[in-house]
This record gives structure tokens, C-alpha cells and sequence, in this order.
């Protein structure tokens, strides 16, 4: 476990014990630092101490460092947590979990990976590479290790930060070797409060870029063509891709399938081949590539029916990607929705036969689906698991070839699940039963 040895002895709040906050608490506890962590939503976690767990109105502020904010709860808004405006009024240092990272001071190169979809897919399949090509690697960040547990792989080694735009809106003193934004479309506006703010946030990352620094970008995505210009910044080396490039590299692999995702591939290869590994053995260790769970993750083929878990889908514009890949398809969405709804996943209505929508916004998806000309048939389920046997039993009696069974809920899972994953898990299980019990066999 990591020692910041900078922080013996200093007296640090945490404000919020997700798994950064906890993370954070285990590595300034590992480096003898005085703890005070709090969560207005939650118990105090087993795994901490009760001589830590203390309200911040009740933490000694005039000797604290440091308080390190999770992410999710807005600093720079202008309306602010308690914790943060004491913080302000006593002049404490306000740094979050990319910031506590730096304080580890690694040696390795350091790769940053940000955008609205798609980053878990491209920061997995270049770990997948670089491992495959014997280069030491760790994900960290908004994906694989919490930030500041990263052990860093030396200076021959890469740390892959997946970076959400809530911690790339309060971190301040992180540096990059290479960086990449795959995209940008409106989400997480409530943290936001609109979509130039959630812009601004993802842009940071070119704050972060040492000099000589080198940005990959796709040049298919007009947003950030118009945006990120040699023009407007001339301190670092942007790369343009295009997704042409990355269809050789693909081959057959279904865990790559989509346009979206080569995308991904596209950033990924060019991120490998800034790190000096040649084509030959980026197409070699592409082949391999299992792609990720919840992930347009094939759960069922037959014949007749494939099934896919995109549980991860949470707003529009990845359901929109989803729905662009398949024909005949019985979709599963619903949830809490964002702002937009279904968003550009109207585009791709088409090939959509009928919908099955769950949780507490029928109404709100309904009404969305039914403005498109094509008639869909609305099934209200409430439940996944009743969608999700009524998508099937209805599948089976179909007249139509080679159907697509799709979980993209084009929303948040809050409504009914404690997070995506759990969303896509309950999918799964349900599907297992369904193979079980023999329900699933053309």
C-alpha cells in the first residue's frame, strides 16, 4: 500500500467514503496522517475505524491540511458543501483523489483517458496490449484501482487513469504523457448544470498535458475537431484518427463490434503506437481482447436470438451506438432518466421492432418512442426481470430472423438498482434461469 510520507502526522478530512474516499482514508491511515472522514448518505463503512468517523462540523479545522473530496460531490460550484465552504474559511488545501495520486509520485509514464462513452473499452483494450507486449501496466481513476492505491510500475511502466469529468473538474496538479478525449455529449448535468460547463471539464484535461505532450483524438467527432485545434493549442501534439484506421486491427473480434467501438480501437492503437509497439503485435493482441462486462456483452446466440448485456448504456448517446449495430431488435430501456432521454438513440428507432420499458419512467420513454413515424410497440414491465421473459417468449413466437434481445437502458439504474453493474448482473441471472429451465433453446 502506498505512503505519502508528506503526509505524516498533518490532520486530512475526507469528505465522502465511496471506493476513492475509502481508498484514500486506507493510504493517509498507511501514512500515519490524523483521519477524519465523513458521508452525509452513509453508515460509517466497517473497514474504517470509529475513531474516524466524525460529522465535519465537528473537525478540528483550524489544524486540518488537507480535505480530500470524492468524486461526485462539486467543488467549484457555486453553491457548496458545508464541508467545503469551512474548508474555504479556514484556508485548508481542497484536493481530490487524482491530486492524492500525484502526491505518491510515480515514476511511470502516466496515459489520461476521458470522455462521455466508451472510455472503459479503450482504457481495457490498451492495458490488454501493453500487457500482452510485456510493458508494465495499471488502471486506476474512474476504473480499476482507485487512484491514489495505484502502485506505480517504475520508469519503464504505464499508468492508465480512466478520468471522470468529476475528477478532472477538481483536480489541479496532475501531469500527462499522453492523452486522449473520445467524445462529448451532454450527461451528468445535474452535476453540471449545462452542457458548456461539462465541456469545460472534459477540456481540463489539456491543462494536465506536460510540454511536447501528445493528445489523440478522433477526427471523425465534429465537436472536438471544432474544439481542439493546433491553432488554439500549440503547446502540445494532436493526433487525429480516423475509425477506418482501426478495421484492420479489429479482424472478427464481436467484442469489438460497432462503430463506436472502433472508436475505441482507434484511440487504443494510437495511444500503442505512441508507446513504440508495432502493428504486427497491436493486431496480435487485439485478436485476444475479451472486451468488458455490461459492455454490449453477448450473453446468448442461437439460430434465432443473440442477447446482449449493454447495462452501461446509461444515457442516449451509447444507447444510440448500441442500437446501430443490430436489426430486429426487442429492447429493454428504462430507469431514471438524464435530461435527453433516449437522446440520438431516436436515430436508430428503425431497427427497433418492439420496446420493453422498465422502472419509475414509462410515461417519459413512452411518450419519447412514440413521436417516431415507425409504430413500436410499447410493452410497460416495470420489472427487468418481466421485461426481460416477455422479450423472450415474444422473440420465439416471431416470424422475424436473426433478433436481437438488448439491454440499453439509455438511463440511470437508480430507481431500482444500486448501479449498473448490479443492473446488468440481475440480466444475467435472469438469462441464466431462463437457459436453465430450458425457456432459451432455439
Amino acid at each position: 500500500m502506498n505512503n505519502i510520507i508528506s503526509y505524516k502526522n498533518k490532520t486530512v478530512g475526507i469528505l465522502g467514503v465511496g471506493m476513492s474516499g475509502l481508498a484514500a482514508a486506507k493510504v493517509l491511515l498507511n501514512s500515519n496522517a490524523n483521519v477524519f472522514a465523513f458521508d452525509d448518505l452513509k453508515k460509517k463503512p466497517p473497514t474504517l475505524p470509529k475513531s474516524n468517523w466524525i460529522n465535519y462540523q465537528k473537525w478540528p479545522w483550524l489544524e486540518l491540511y488537507a480535505l480530500v473530496v470524492s468524486p461526485g460531490i462539486p467543488i467549484n460550484k457555486d453553491i457548496k458543501h458545508k464541508a467545503i465552504q469551512l474548508a474555504l474559511n479556514h484556508n485548508v488545501k481542497i484536493i481530490n483523489d487524482i491530486d492524492l495520486f500525484v502526491e505518491t509520485k510515480p515514476k511511470a509514464k502516466i496515459i489520461g483517458i476521458t470522455g462521455t462513452n466508451g472510455k472503459s473499452t479503450t482504457v481495457a483494450l490498451l492495458h490488454h496490449i501493453l500487457k500482452l507486449n510485456k510493458i508494465k501496466s495499471v488502471i486506476g481513476g474512474n476504473f480499476g484501482f482507485p487512484a491514489c492505491e495505484i502502485i506505480d510500475p517504475g520508469d519503464n511502466g504505464v499508468i492508465i487513469l480512466e478520468l471522470s469529468s468529476y475528477q478532472l473538474d477538481g483536480a489541479s496538479s496532475l501531469i500527462l504523457n499522453l492523452a486522449s478525449i473520445i467524445n462529448i455529449t451532454p450527461d451528468h448535468l445535474d452535476y453540471h448544470d449545462n452542457f458548456e460547463t461539462y465541456i469545460s471539464c472534459k477540456l481540463k484535461i489539456l491543462n494536465f498535458l506536460s510540454d511536447n505532450g501528445t493528445l489523440v483524438l478522433n477526427k471523425n467527432n465534429e465537436l472536438l475537431d471544432t474544439l481542439i485545434t493546433k491553432e488554439k493549442y500549440q503547446g502540445i501534439n494532436i493526433l487525429k484518427t480516423q475509425t477506418i484506421n482501426s478495421q484492420d486491427f479489429i479482424n472478427e473480434n464481436s467484442s469489438l463490434d460497432g462503430i463506436h467501438n472502433q472508436v475505441n480501437a482507434s484511440i487504443a492503437i494510437a495511444l500503442a503506437k505512441n508507446l513504440n509497439i508495432n502493428d504486427k503485435k497491436i493486431k496480435v493482441s487485439i485478436k485476444s481482447f475479451k472486451g468488458l462486462p455490461h459492455r454490449m456483452e453477448i450473453l446468448y446466440t442461437s439460430k434465432k436470438i443473440k442477447i446482449i448485456n449493454d447495462s452501461k448504456s446509461t444515457n442516449g448517446e451509447s444507447t444510440a451506438a448500441a442500437l446501430s449495430s443490430f436489426c430486429n431488435v426487442f429492447w429493454i430501456l428504462g430507469g431514471q432518466p438524464k435530461i435527453d432521454g433516449i437522446g440520438k438513440a431516436k436515430d436508430y428507432l428503425d431497427r427497433v421492432v418492439e420496446s420493453f420499458i422498465i422502472g419509475e419512467s414509462y410515461d417519459f420513454f413512452a411518450t419519447q418512442i412514440s413521436k417516431y413515424p415507425k409504430k413500436i410497440r410499447l410493452n410497460k414491465c416495470t420489472t427487468l426481470k418481466n421485461a426481460t421473459e416477455l422479450a423472450i417468449k415474444k422473440a420465439q413466437i416471431s416470424n422475424l430472423k436473426k433478433i436481437v434481445i438488448l439491454l440499453s437502458p439509455s438511463a440511470a439504474s437508480f430507481d431500482q438498482f444500486k448501479n449498473f453493474e448490479e443492473r446488468g448482473n440481475k440480466f444475467k441471472e435472469i438469462i441464466d434461469s431462463q437457459i436453465r429451465e430450458g425457456v432459451l433453446i432455439c
